[in-house]
């Protein structure tokens, strides 16, 4: 199944929220540079981690996906990445919501609980993202077919 790569500034995924560090607000002083994320995320537990996520290009075809339990927040701060969101109903992805979108640096995602997606390629040859979220398991599912993005 052929999904075209869209930029992430001209869609709506639903279950995910976005910002872009071009759009808040920065305080500076002399030394440094301060820009808050707008977004906050409720997660069901205090139990929370964070760690750097870096990827490095790769064929954008997925063949499955991963979901979690809470939510996860994800920082990109260097490279383009390519990452697949699907919806997922009565237990199985839901081919026809399948969406892949171009994410810049400067960009946070807050991704709900329940929503199927799977790790970002690196559209050039890396990126680098913080990811936040509860410690939590990452199950995954087979797709009905193989979907490249194009």
């Amino acid at each position: 199944m052929k999904v075209k790569i869209q930029d992430l500034k001209n869609v709506t995924i639903k279950g995910v929220n976005v910002a872009f560090t071009e759009t808040c607000d920065a305080y500076k002083e002399d030394f440094f540079e301060w820009t808050a994320f707008p977004i906050v995320t409720k997660f069901k537990t205090d139990k929370i981690m964070s760690g750097v996520l870096q990827g490095w290009h790769h064929t954008p075809n997925f063949s499955q996906i991963e979901y979690h339990e809470d939510a996860e927040q994800f920082f990109f701060t260097e490279g383009t990445a390519l990452m697949l969101f699907i919806d997922i109903e009565n237990g199985k992805p839901v081919m026809n919501t399948a969406q892949m979108v171009r994410i810049p640096a400067g960009t946070q995602l807050d991704i709900a609980a329940g929503k199927g997606h799977f790790v970002a390629v690196a559209e050039g040859c890396t990126f680098k993202a913080i990811v936040v979220s509860p410690v939590q398991d990452a199950p995954r599912m087979d797709l009905d077919e193989m979907i490249f993005g194009e």
